[in-house]
């Protein structure tokens, strides 16, 4: 049954990467504006839907925590989304005592937009009986994502603005990619059945998220710079967008998953 299950791992490995071209950012995460310890924002997006948490301090100094459920009304080309809904302030019972959900009253404040201007960015604007803040958020990063490991992946390619008589090594291709990590250094080779390629950057953390810049150099020809963006946080797995320029195209985009090999 070994073949069944390496080609239901090929078509899943497919599917992943097809979806990830039309898949909008995920702003699940911790933000903070870059600056102002002591406040920022929790959020919890299921599909459509962004729950937010505010962190912040009221008019008489003191912490004060505001909510909103945020509808997606949005995203630009990139898959950058964004959310707009009610804020409200809540109080209930005393945490040391028991839990009453009669007394738990939520109070409409006002509204909050959350909207990301690219993976790791985004500007949020709030208002609260009438004074307004806007503010340019950022992930917050606890902890740097080590990918080192081997992964069974596969790539779907988007070339554009090539030039006449250009063909594509592939559209989609499938095989090994081996990653070395350490600190900001990172390497990874894609081997697939029709293209094989080295890509070398620097590495940085934003949230749970992870973004490469470098060079990259393929077997059969090109060469160029590289954004990888996106990385997601997975014990088992690695997704990500590759952005690279091309020698005989305007750019070219790549949408890489893969699942670690034990």
């Amino acid at each position: 049954m070994k073949w069944l299950r390496t080609i239901a791992l090929s078509v899943g490995l497919h599917a992943a990467a097809s979806a990830a071209a039309g898949t909008s950012v995920n702003v699940s995460d911790h933000w903070w504006s870059e600056g102002e310890s002591g406040w920022g924002l929790s959020i919890t997006q299921q599909d459509d839907i962004a729950f937010v948490a505010l962190y912040v301090y009221g008019d008489d100094r003191q912490p004060v925590w505001y909510t909103a459920t945020g509808v997606r009304y949005g995203q630009d080309m990139a898959g950058n989304p964004g959310f707009q809904g009610a804020l409200y302030r809540t109080t209930g019972p005393h945490h040391g005592g028991p839990f009453d959900p009669g007394q738990v009253q939520g109070t409409p404040v006002g509204t909050l937009t959350f909207e990301a201007t690219g993976p790791a960015r985004a500007i949020l604007v709030y208002d609260v009986g009438g004074t307004q803040v806007t503010k340019t958020m950022t992930r917050f990063t606890f902890r740097t994502r080590d990918w080192t490991g081997l992964y069974r992946g596969v790539q779907r390619a988007n070339y554009r603005d090539c030039i006449p008589g250009f063909t594509p090594a592939f559209t989609y291709d499938d095989g090994l990619v081996d990653v070395e990590h350490e600190g900001s250094a990172f390497r990874m080779w894609f081997d697939g059945k029709k293209a094989a390629c080295m890509y070398t950057g620097t590495y940085a953390q934003h949230g749970r998220l992870g973004r490469v810049t470098g060079n990259y150099v393929c077997a059969d020809g090109p060469s160029g710079t590289f954004t990888l963006d996106g990385l997601e946080t997975n014990e088992k797995a690695i997704a990500a967008r590759i952005d690279a320029s091309h020698p005989s195209c305007g750019a070219a985009t790549h949408d890489l998953a893969g699942l670690l090999l034990d």
